[in-house]
């Protein structure tokens, strides 16, 4: 079944929904949802069905397709980008995910070991380019794309907390995430220094 209809951001060339035949505003998703509802689509109900992703430096859609384990061209079609190859730096795009015919949102979740830096980085810039603030809930990775949204747990005490990845590190092979100040403070880890913590992308 091909749909052509507005997806958040962008604009449909046909104003009319084709499932309908007439005038909708709704997003591509949104339509999947009344189907769902109605007994006309095989596709379960949806709940939060994509990432929303701000495009980095240096991005293409091959490189942000491996990333997050999906085919550019399903990255493409959702967004509806006439040329992929011209996406730019700051341009919001949705990542949907297909497992077993129906949309999910795209998660990853396995066990890390986690450290973390505070004052003696505080101002100095970060990867992303953006200055580090020890008190905001930000963390290195050496791979996620900046700007992606990570939820951490820290297993021992059940303390979770939400970040977003603005640098890259940790320098430490052994270790696969610094976490600022703040987080490292909320998840209750500042006096061990280094402590296993469960990440999931959300």
């Amino acid at each position: 079944m091909k749909v052509t209809l507005a997806i958040e951001g962008t604009e449909s060339r046909n104003p009319k929904n084709r499932l309908t035949g007439k005038n909708t505003d709704q997003t591509f998703f949104e339509v999947l949802n009344d189907e769902a509802k109605t007994g006309k689509s095989n596709v379960s109900k949806v709940n939060n069905p994509a990432v929303e992703y701000i495009v980095q430096p240096g991005d293409n859609l091959s490189k942000i397709g491996k990333n997050y384990k999906i085919d550019p061209h399903k990255i493409a079609k959702a967004n509806s980008l006439e040329r992929p190859n011209l996406i730019f730096p700051g341009q919001k795009l949705l990542i949907p995910s297909e497992i077993e015919g129906k949309m999910q949102p795209v998660s990853l979740k396995k066990e890390i070991v986690a450290s973390w830096y505070g004052e003696e980085h505080q101002n100095k810039t970060t990867a992303s380019g953006q200055p580090f603030d020890m008190n905001r809930n930000t963390l290195a990775h050496r791979t996620l794309p900046f700007g992606t949204r990570v939820r951490l747990t820290n297993p021992e005490n059940g303390k979770t907390v939400e970040g977003v990845i603005n640098d890259r590190g940790p320098s430490k092979p052994s270790r696969e995430v610094d976490v600022s100040y703040a987080m490292a403070k909320e998840l209750g880890f500042v006096r061990k220094g280094v402590t296993k913590l469960e990440i999931e992308i959300i």
